[in-house]
């Protein structure tokens, strides 16, 4: 497997602490991918029509979104999991601790192999160096 590349763009940005105007760095993406383009690369090789696929697929996310609104961590194999989660700020005394201050949100543990894909990917700048991302990436 080719080792991925991954192209950064230097991006302004306000330090909320400092209120001083600085740089981060952010990755420049490949694009986006819809169902359709997933559909249609899966159903290479294969007797499935991606319109099968497509439907099958569908049927699958339907399922999957069922389990996350039912509170369980979903295993989307070698993508990753999906769990149910919260943050809250820390507090000293049990007590302390009010379910206002909880806040529910959606965590996404990637796989393994994806995990480490990222991780070990080759940066490189992106040509000009400085420039704005487009909304759509």
């Amino acid at each position: 497997m080719a080792k991925l590349k991954l192209k950064i763009l230097k991006k302004k940005h306000l330090n909320l602490n400092t209120r001083q105007m600085g740089y981060i760095a952010r990755v420049k993406t490949n694009g986006k991918v819809d169902f359709n383009d997933i559909a249609e690369d899966a159903s290479k090789n294969t007797t499935l029509h991606r319109a099968e696929l497509k439907m099958s697929f569908e049927i699958c996310l339907d399922s999957v979104a069922k389990m996350l609104k039912q509170g369980y961590i979903v295993d989307l194999g070698p993508v990753g999991k999906l769990y149910p989660s919260c943050s809250s700020q820390w507090v000293e005394q049990e007590d302390d601790l009010l379910l206002e201050n909880v806040r529910p949100s959606l965590y996404f543990h990637p796989s393994n192999e994806v995990a480490s894909a990222i991780r070990s990917a080759k940066l490189t700048w992106e040509k000009g160096g400085s420039a704005s991302l487009n909304k759509n990436q």
